[in-house]
């Protein structure tokens, strides 16, 4: 891919992303989408065991933040080892815009818990913000691909980092800690303030290039040849 698509790339993630949490904000608002929330939970019903509870219960742990935040912090501390402080700055960045912005929307929608948690939950459901911060995960990966050597282990790092924020989602779902339009909508936030977040990373990094390479320039009339008289 060429850099110059990157940001058109990024640009098209982000407004794709923020369109659907507007329009999924807009119905929780206005009239609670029960069709797409009560599905999710009857299928989670139906696949209800014991083992399934105790794995939902472990996997949904990755989406709080201090776990996903001590993670993203490693990975930046990384990029910056190999010089690739764009990245770590984008990264960082994302993740505290999404912590942010979920926090907000939640306080302003102050939207009620599903009934019968499987597990202990505070503040207000909409969005969920462990499935916002396990986005973390696949930006994270996406991140790290640039030190990864192999096409293949880069791609088996993205598909690992989108599972990751899948399952997290899907554990608040099973564990009737949000309602499906919760997940999606945390998801699809933060998928909007990590594509901002490398956006700002990738022109920062375009001008950086830009002014060390006006600085190497040799100054008029020098560099091996005289200036015409």
């Amino acid at each position: 891919m060429r850099r110059r698509s990157v940001p058109w790339l990024l640009a098209g993630v982000a407004i794709t992303a923020l369109a659907v949490f507007v329009a999924l904000t807009v119905a929780v608002t206005s009239s609670p989408p029960a069709g797409l929330d009560a599905r999710a939970f009857q299928i989670a019903d139906d696949l209800r065991a014991p083992w399934l509870d105790a794995a939902a219960r472990l996997v949904t742990k990755l989406g709080l933040i201090a776990i996903v935040g001590s993670a993203v912090s490693l990975a930046a501390a990384l990029l910056i080892a190999r010089r690739h402080r764009a990245r770590a700055a984008a990264l960082v960045i994302g993740a505290a815009l999404t912590w942010i912005s979920a926090w907000i929307v939640k306080s302003a929608v102050a939207g009620p818990r599903p009934p019968d948690s499987l597990v202990d939950t505070s503040g207000h459901s909409y969005p969920s913000a462990h499935a916002a911060n396990s986005v973390g995960w696949l930006a994270l990966a996406i991140a790290l691909t640039i030190v990864i050597p192999t096409r293949r282990h880069r791609v088996s790092a993205i598909i690992a980092g989108a599972l990751l924020a899948a399952l997290v989602g899907l554990s608040r779902i099973y564990l009737r800690a949000h309602y499906a339009s919760d997940v999606l909508a945390g998801e699809a936030l933060a998928m909007t303030m990590y594509a901002l977040a490398a956006i700002g990373g990738v022109r920062w990094q375009a001008r950086r290039a830009t002014a060390i390479g006006a600085q190497s320039l040799p100054p008029p009339g020098r560099g091996g040849r005289r200036s015409e008289p």
